[in-house]
């Protein structure tokens, strides 16, 4: 006696011989259709860019909330800034979940959404990413200028939303404070924990 399989018209796994970039191009269509984006890995420019992208293309269509899903092994403090302020200007709101580690530039993006929440083995990390440049003198004094301006800007971020002093958040930021999901709930970074 064999055992016939009916005609299935999707299947949980993708044959073997699929294309790996296009499952992945799937998984985004399907996430970006339910209105989330997912940030994970490095946190650079390519990264922000990516994530930019499709927020804007979620907040043009309407105004209903976007989750965004932030779990970065790294973050640059340029990329987390700009992409902090691109939320700032988005029509609709952006709820952030916080799953796995959050590194210091990151909270920007974070402190820019309408919602903050993460997972109860979250683990946030207020540190300040290690600046190294090369120049002429001139060079590198406009360049450590700059850093600290946008040192300032995350520090101005997350004492906004936590209610704290900029002094010790900014301490906090320099020392690389460690947070756990409910330790950060108490900071005042999120709202809650899921």
């Amino acid at each position: 006696m064999s055992l016939s399989r009916p005609n299935a018209t999707w299947s949980p796994m993708p044959p073997e011989d699929s294309d790996p970039s296009a499952r992945d191009r799937d998984l985004a269509d399907r996430l970006l259709g339910q209105r989330i984006v997912l940030v994970g890995g490095r946190l650079d420019t390519e990264t922000a860019n990516q994530v930019l992208s499709r927020l804007l293309l979620l907040g043009g269509a309407d105004t209903d909330p976007i989750t965004l899903h932030l779990a970065c092994s790294e973050a640059d403090l340029e990329p987390a800034l700009a992409l902090a302020d691109a939320i700032d200007l988005l029509p609709a709101p952006v709820h952030a979940v916080v799953r796995g580690r959050l590194p210091g530039p990151a909270a920007a993006v974070l402190c820019a959404a309408t919602r903050r929440a993460a997972h109860p083995h979250a683990l946030f990390v207020l540190s300040l990413p290690q600046a190294s440049v090369e120049g002429t003198a001139g060079e590198v004094a406009v360049l450590a200028e700059q850093h600290e301006r946008q040192v300032a800007q995350l520090r101005d971020r997350i004492a906004e939303v936590t209610g704290r002093a900029a002094g010790e958040v900014e301490d906090d930021l320099r020392s690389g404070r460690v947070l756990s999901g409910a330790e950060a709930r108490a900071y005042g970074l999120l709202d809650e924990l899921l």
